[in-house]
């Protein structure tokens, strides 16, 4: 077998090649000189989605804390309208408490909200890096880089640098993941909460203005609410449409069973066989369909009536 330095000696000694091999070495390394600042954006980059990291890390962290707090007020205000209920408490003493669950409920749901907003700024920005960062990747990957880095072992040794681009995808997971984790009909049942307890003028929150800047919260986020429900509302229409066009084809299954039974094509045991097996998949359809209802109905009046406490809370 010749050595690769002799091999690269003869062909560098043949007058055909020479000429050629040179040129085309000469080029690929002219445009690679040509642009020496290459691995500088890869840098910059890797120390963007570090901060992008901590700062999703740190609202992410604050979103999930604040859906805690907001569920363990919530509990507490239903615990204390049943103990004042049952009389064990005064009404002054109500009052006291409620002020103080009330101005933690207001926080909470400042807190919440804010941390949603900048979490959906934050998602945006990721898909818009996480889009440019595959593109240069690809630019990076094309042929002419490969061949640019064949001849540099500098770019080879660095490409430890160039942080996967599934990095951005992990950060925008990661925030769908907790913003899913709350419910739309949750959110909704917050915005009620809030604004039915702002009726009652909690003199602390009203005297620091802090109601005021939480209704606004309330009210700016049940409009995203709204136009987001009007579209899940349509599917939801048209998966009760689609559900009930399977129930009347199995009711039609079940008459024409009942039909070839009648006329003896069907013995008694593949008649209660088929008849048990239709039935039950007409109870599910139905359930689903009665389901799919009641949750448009529930939603339908949840947004109502924060609208409606919102028009009374201006």
């Amino acid at each position: 077998m010749v050595p690769p330095s002799k091999l690269s000696r003869k062909r560098a000694d043949d007058p055909s090649k020479r000429g050629s091999a040179a040129d085309s070495s000469q080029r690929r390394m002219e445009r690679f000189r040509a642009a020496p600042i290459e691995i500088q954006p890869v840098l910059t980059w890797v120390d963007s989605v570090g901060l992008i990291e901590s700062h999703v890390e740190e609202n992410l962290r604050t979103f999930k804390t604040c859906v805690n707090k907001i569920t363990e007020t919530s509990l507490g205000l239903d615990e204390l309208a049943k103990i004042f209920g049952s009389g064990e408490i005064s009404q002054t003493a109500y009052g006291s408490i409620m002020n103080e669950l009330g101005s933690q409920l207001s926080t909470s749901v400042e807190e919440i909200f804010r941390s949603r907003e900048i979490l959906e700024l934050a998602r945006a920005r990721a898909k818009l890096e996480w889009a440019r960062e595959k593109m240069g990747r690809k630019e990076f990957e094309s042929e002419d880089a490969h061949s640019i880095l064949q001849y540099d072992n500098y770019v080879k040794g660095h490409l430890d640098l160039i942080t996967p681009v599934s990095r951005w995808e992990e950060i925008i997971s990661r925030i769908d993941e907790a913003l899913s984790s709350l419910k739309v009909e949750q959110e909704a049942s917050i915005i009620e909460r809030y604004l039915s307890l702002a009726k009652e003028k909690f003199p602390a929150e009203a005297e620091s203005g802090k109601a005021e800047r939480v209704k606004a919260v309330c009210q700016n986020r049940l409009g995203s609410i709204s136009e987001g429900w009007a579209s899940a509302r349509r599917d939801k229409i048209g998966q009760a449409g689609n559900l009930e066009l399977k129930a009347s084809q199995t009711r039609d299954d079940i008459r024409e069973i009942e039909v070839r039974f009648a006329v003896g094509e069907l013995d008694q045991r593949t008649f209660e066989y088929k008849m048990s097996a239709l039935q039950a998949s007409l109870k599910r359809v139905t359930e689903e369909i009665s389901e799919i209802r009641d949750y448009i109905d529930d939603m339908d009046m949840k947004i109502f009536r924060c609208s409606e406490l919102a028009r009374e809370n201006p």
